[in-house]
């Protein structure tokens, strides 16, 4: 009898855990909450990039999300057969072909009176995990000016605001 019942206990404990990792892998469990009292999220578009050295503009986290929901609309209308270049959004009109990667874009959703004013140029530390829209993660030497990214900063016990891990949303 003790042997049925030690069975029973270990595999009720192997499905908990299975539904833990499944819940964990699916999403269910969110990283966002975790964040430490000394750890913040900037959602920024990048003004220009040099090696490791970034210089930025926060932005509202409200302009971060319209513009990440737009680029999963254009992903999801290219996976569905639309052509690239068609602004599904904005009902239909073309990206001008004469729009220059590196410059910073100057009709950000939201417009630029979204940006908080503040511009900040710092040091990306070597081996931050740089995630990138299609969910792969890559390096800082991906990120080119005009990005918009998600960043998750820690103050140091110096004071210092550190780049933890980045997350390019568009």
């Amino acid at each position: 009898m003790k042997k049925k019942v030690t069975i029973v206990v270990v595999i009720l404990l192997v499905i908990v855990l299975i539904a833990a990792c499944v819940m964990w892998k699916m999403g269910g469990v969110e990283a966002e909450s975790a964040l430490r009292d000394n750890q913040k999220y900037v959602y920024a578009y990048v003004s220009s990039i040099e090696g490791n050295e970034v210089t930025y503009t926060e932005v509202d986290e409200s302009v971060a999300k319209v513009a990440e929901e737009r680029a999963k609309e254009k992903a999801k209308a290219s996976d569905m057969g639309t052509p690239p270049g068609m602004d599904v959004s904005s009902g239909g009109g073309q990206t001008p072909p004469d729009m220059d990667s590196t410059e910073m874009p100057q009709g950000a959703p939201g417009g630029m009176s979204d940006m908080t004013g503040e511009t900040v140029t710092t040091m990306i530390p070597v081996g931050v995990t740089v995630h990138t829209t299609s969910d792969t993660t890559t390096t800082f030497s991906r990120l080119a000016a005009g990005d918009l990214l998600k960043i998750l900063v820690e103050t140091d016990t110096d004071g210092n605001e550190v780049i933890e891990e980045i997350w390019m949303l568009q």
